[in-house]
């Protein structure tokens, strides 16, 4: 992989979790919530996601699992963290 590759790669996934954090906060705002709904969430989702039935892969042992967890969990911090952000900036416009 060439650094230009990376890049663009980098930009396009950059755009794609842009637009899911938004979709995302207009479910929420559309269903009653605001941002101090989100708290929570991300737990939530990495606690489900650590579940025997959505574990992809093969296991690789407690090792490789602690480092799943640890990615996913900073992951879905930043991607609520954007959620958070986008329903408060909805919430100062309307």
């Amino acid at each position: 992989m060439d650094e230009e590759w990376m890049h663009r790669t980098s930009v396009e996934l950059s755009k794609i979790n842009f637009l899911l954090e938004n979709m995302y906060a207009v479910s929420l705002r559309d269903h009653g919530l605001g941002p101090e709904d989100v708290d929570g969430l991300s737990d939530e989702m990495c606690r489900q996601a650590m579940l025997p039935a959505t574990i992809y892969g093969t296991d690789q042992g407690p090792e490789h699992l602690q480092q799943f967890q640890e990615l996913l969990g900073h992951r879905l911090a930043m991607f609520f963290a954007g959620v958070r952000k986008r329903l408060e900036s909805a919430q100062s416009e309307g």
